[in-house]
């Protein structure tokens, strides 16, 4: 994963008030965590999308629905169990 390049980003992402999330602000959330905590090898389970995010896109309000259409649209792919991989963003 390549670390973000903050000259691209929205001003709603940078300052975390965002009213209508779309999947692209979770995808946001996840890749400034894992830049924040230099993990650049992309790798990250649920259980920190859950406990250090704050975006839900799917009516259900479930995680599990949230990575599944980051999963569809490619910008993300599951390893095993509960983790993740980013294989992809949007502000590079």
């Amino acid at each position: 994963m390549t670390p973000i390049n903050f000259n691209i980003v929205k001003i709603k992402n940078l300052i975390g008030i965002i009213e209508t999330p779309q999947i692209e602000d979770l995808l946001f959330e996840i890749v400034f965590m894992l830049d924040q905590e230099k993990r650049y090898d992309g790798e990250f389970k649920t259980r920190d999308v859950s406990l250090k995010t704050r975006v839900r896109i799917a009516k259900s309000g479930e995680l599990d629905d949230d990575l599944a259409e980051l999963e569809k649209l490619g910008y993300i792919k599951k390893l095993k169990y509960s983790s993740y991989e980013v294989i992809k963003h949007l502000w590079v």
